[in-house]
């Protein structure tokens, strides 16, 4: 088996969903957390998180979306976007 190495950037964060978003939020001392309004209607005490904002149904088949739970829908995308960044095939 061999060895790849993905030199690609794929991001997904509260902060942005590129590398060049993420770095103007840090320049400018932008915090990505928020308040969650939804997370009282699930009995959460807290409700401050940070969100990535993206639309997960846009960017992955609806048939493998079903199976995943959010975080694994946005290490998807990031490891999507890392390979296409790459420049791999």
């Amino acid at each position: 088996m061999k060895r790849v190495v993905v030199t690609g950037i794929g991001i997904v964060s509260c902060l942005g969903n590129d590398a060049a978003t993420v770095t103007e939020s840090l320049i400018h001392s932008r915090s990505g957390i928020r308040s969650e309004r939804q997370f009282g209607t699930f009995g959460l005490r807290s409700r401050i998180a940070g969100v990535p904002q993206i639309d997960l149904d846009g960017l992955i088949d609806r048939k493998d979306r079903r199976f995943m739970g959010d975080a694994a829908a946005y290490g998807h995308v990031a490891m999507a976007r890392a390979i296409a960044d790459s420049g791999l095939t």
